[in-house]
């Protein structure tokens, strides 16, 4: 009999991170119920020889890079030997990842080849664009900076990141047999969602745990100020342990300008106009698979804006900590 292999696709934007972090906390209740949980780059499956240099988590870019036939077939050699070496109860194995969504052509060619193993189901969700593409320009646009030179206004940013979904969501459609993306915006929790609609579990069996939340908009100020000394592109990783380490990840914080960056109410109202063309393919995927459609009457807006009081705060917030953190040790130094 043939395993199934659910491939989480993304979106961008639509929890991934959640529901990774909770099917990897999960991992020994999952496999109690005959589900293997493989991991961004499978890197949850150990290979009895060495393993490849994209066989880890951050492993995307790499396999990417490679020559692409032979990417696949290290990636069809790995799902091969999880078909044939994992344990027969283990009936159901789960890869999850986000950069997917836009690249069905890298991985294509190794699934295809592992159709006589696995019986393949591709699950994504997708999110209507006012509220995808503020989110998206928050993580890539100021948070984890991927341009060149100064940080970008969200009107020039956007211009560059059209909200383009049926031709992927058709790619993935026609590749398998079974394929279900669901309406991201309504739904309270995905990672919750994930466990009870996909694999058919109980959700108190499995708790649902949360990941990369957009942080408050002081804290997004400062990755502007951070990421606007840097050349190049960023990762959030630079300055993200010391806004935790201080605090400002535990509420939001209204507040008003680093403010000529970021879209207001219009901006994004012009981008949804000009993706309802778009929009409208969609609904008729989710009328055809009894799913409520995006309803765009009411714009998905939030402002994102920070005043300077409240970035001063936050900078002093940051100083007070480091100073306490210096106290403690001199006092330890001194007590040596």
């Amino acid at each position: 009999m043939k395993r199934k292999l659910i491939i989480h696709v993304g979106m961008g934007k639509t929890g991934s991170s959640s529901i990774q972090k909770t099917l990897r906390v999960a991992r020994p209740t999952l496999e109690q119920h005959g589900i293997k949980y493989l991991g961004l780059m499978l890197e949850h499956l150990s290979l009895p020889v060495a393993q490849y240099d994209w066989h880890v988590v951050d492993g995307w870019e790499r396999y990417t890079c490679m020559d692409r036939a032979q990417a696949n077939r290290e990636l069809a050699h790995v799902l091969q030997y999880a078909a044939d070496k994992l344990p027969p109860d283990l009936h159901t194995l789960i890869w999850s990842n986000e950069s997917l969504f836009d690249c069905i052509e890298n991985v294509e060619p190794a699934l295809n080849a592992l159709r006589d193993r696995y019986d393949i189901q591709i699950i994504g969700y997708i999110r209507r664009p006012d509220s995808w593409i503020l989110s998206a320009y928050l993580q890539w646009g100021i948070k984890h900076k991927i341009n060149s030179g100064p940080i970008q206004p969200f009107r020039n940013w956007v211009r560059r990141k059209p909200y383009v979904v049926t031709p992927k969501l058709e790619g993935w459609s026609s590749f398998a047999d079974e394929a279900c993306f669901y309406n991201f915006d309504d739904i309270q929790d995905v990672s919750a969602h994930f466990v009870a609609n996909v694999l058919s579990l109980k959700t108190g069996d499995i708790p649902s745990l949360r990941e990369n939340d957009t942080p408050p908009p002081a804290a997004m100020a400062l990755f502007a100020y951070h990421n606007s000394m840097a050349e190049g592109a960023i990762l959030p990783d630079e300055l993200e342990p010391l806004l935790k380490e201080a605090g400002l990840y535990e509420k939001m914080q209204k507040s008003q300008p680093y403010n000529k960056l970021l879209p207001v109410e219009s901006d994004v109202a012009s981008y949804v106009e000009q993706c309802q063309g778009e929009v409208d393919k969609i609904n008729k995927i989710f009328e055809a698979s009894g799913q409520a459609r995006f309803d765009l009457t009411t714009l998905k807006y939030k402002d994102y804006s920070s005043t300077p009081l409240d970035t001063n705060r936050a900078l002093f917030k940051v100083i007070y900590h480091l100073y306490k953190e210096i106290e403690l040790l001199k006092s330890k130094m001194n007590e040596d």
